[in-house]
């Protein structure tokens, strides 16, 4: 019995105008989703990274001339990879950091004669990470439906879509009295309400079938895009994520229809929820919460860091104890002075760490808290799954730095293990004149790469997955009591 309603279901709507409509809307985006992305998005990405990276692997070559320089000035940028599956997810990728910066700042020199000592020296700062952007400025990492990616078409073309394929399952029937005559067959409630989420299910699943199959071919056409096992893996979880979310809207369809006996007050019931869950709260209510979290603007961070390297100057230099014992450059340096000066360094290269650590920090718990506001939407805990399995979006950005700050440990555990190799080496970490001055074997660098694996990715989206099943098994709770309860007549 449960087969052969659902059955109806389906015939009844491939005969629809809706589902027509349906199926021609997510072809057209999901074929202009993946033209754009293999002729001019993908490419250009693809280009300017690698020009970015052959920089970098340039400046880095120059540096290994010389370790005592490498220290100092670090690996220099780290550049984040370009997803292969950002057609499925932009995630703002546009809008947010594409590297964080290994920086250094140029050359600092004090000479000085007094009649109780000659003082001259020649050095530059240590090298620090800089986290270029300030990437809460415009909520980049909240929900945007302006891309022609999957987030869109599924989450906000397709969810509308599937509640006019459930509005008037029951509202309809009990309107034209069809649905008191398949109740007097004394067919369970629960198996009718089961029947017709079937049927609009696997109605609604073949507009989306084939509008990703269309994307599919299209993007694994192109040369530039080679998916691996690990990445097809995370298109097939992010297809069942997206069936997993429009039943959610057709659970809704169905527990609002069994509330009205008029099929279109139940649309416009549906209509109204639909914006306001699925349109106002992803691009509004974001907004608003991040202004229970205030973040220090850039100018305050610099004057912080400013304030902070003149305390360390101030306490550094009293009584010109930082000259009086001798001069790094001198031949041959004292081993004291060495570890004077490295003392300072690193205490600003710590510092100019620390607070840039700390205020990214401070943004990533704004953003954090704003995702968590929105989570109020279905539409964004779907955006928020899709873009952890993309490689795409806030949770890859933290993940990027995250990486880039094990990274800075890395290189400096390099420097010093080099370092200790060489007998001529006074081994005094982190000033130039203290380490050895041989090259270094390019190749024996550790290079900054990111690793995203499926385990990984899977792991990002877990708490948005367990909640569109949650939300999912609610609405079908809610939906059965709600048809249980409900007057056929």
């Amino acid at each position: 019995m449960i087969w052969h309603i659902a059955k109806r279901e389906i015939l009844d709507n491939l005969t629809r105008f809706r589902f027509a409509l349906t199926l021609i809307l997510v072809m057209v985006l999901m074929v202009m989703n993946a033209v754009v992305f293999v002729s001019s998005q993908y490419p250009r990405r693809i280009s300017e990274y690698s020009e970015d990276m052959h920089k970098a692997t340039e400046s880095l070559k120059k540096k290994s001339r010389n370790l005592g320089e490498l220290a100092v000035k670090g690996p220099g940028d780290l550049y984040k990879s370009v997803s292969p599956l950002t057609f499925i997810a932009t995630g703002e990728d546009a809008n947010l950091p594409k590297r964080v910066e290994g920086a250094y700042s140029g050359g600092y020199g004090i000479g000085m004669t007094t009649p109780d000592f000659s003082f001259d020296y020649s050095w530059s700062p240590n090298w620090w990470l800089q986290y270029p952007q300030d990437i809460s400025r415009k909520n980049d990492s909240l929900p945007n439906f302006t891309e022609l990616d999957w987030t869109f078409t599924i989450g906000l073309v397709m969810s509308f879509m599937a509640m006019l394929f459930t509005y008037d399952a029951i509202s309809g029937e009990r309107e034209t009295g069809t649905l008191s005559l398949l109740m007097a067959n004394s067919v369970p409630r629960a198996t009718v309400l089961l029947a017709k989420f079937i049927g609009a299910f696997l109605s609604i699943m073949v507009p989306l079938i084939v509008g990703i199959l269309l994307n599919l071919l299209i993007v694994n056409a192109s040369d530039l895009v080679a998916l691996d096992g690990g990445e097809w893996g995370r298109v097939g979880i992010i297809v069942a994520i997206s069936a997993l979310y429009l039943s959610i809207f057709l659970w809704l369809g169905l527990f609002i229809s069994s509330q009205f006996s008029n099929s279109s007050s139940c649309l416009l019931t549906l209509l109204l929820i639909w914006i306001v869950f699925v349109v106002l709260i992803p691009n509004t209510m974001g907004v608003l919460a991040s202004g229970f979290k205030q973040v220090p603007s850039r100018s305050e961070i610099s004057r912080t860091k400013k304030a902070t390297e003149e305390e360390i100057d101030t306490r550094h230099r009293e009584g010109d104890k930082l000259y009086r014992t001798g001069s790094p450059s001198d031949q041959p340096p004292k081993i004291e002075v060495l570890r004077l000066w490295a003392d300072y360094l690193n205490e600003h290269a710590d510092a100019k760490n620390r607070i840039e650590d700390e205020h990214l920090n401070k943004q990533f718990a704004q953003i954090a808290f704003t995702q968590q506001i929105t989570r109020l939407s279905p539409a964004a805990i779907y955006k928020y799954a899709v873009e952890s399995l993309s490689g795409t979006g806030f949770t890859r950005h933290k993940r990027f730095v995250q990486q880039a700050r094990r990274y800075r440990q890395q290189f400096v555990d390099f420097i010093k293990s080099e370092d200790s190799a060489d007998s001529e080496s006074y081994h005094v970490y982190f000033v130039k004149e203290g380490l050895s001055q041989k090259p270094v074997a390019f190749n024996s660098i550790p290079k900054f790469s990111e690793q995203l694996t499926l385990g990984i990715a899977f792991e990002g989206a877990l708490l948005d997955l367990l909640l569109l099943v949650s939300l999912s098994l609610l609405l079908f709770m809610a939906a059965v009591l709600a048809f249980m309860g409900t007057d056929v007549k």
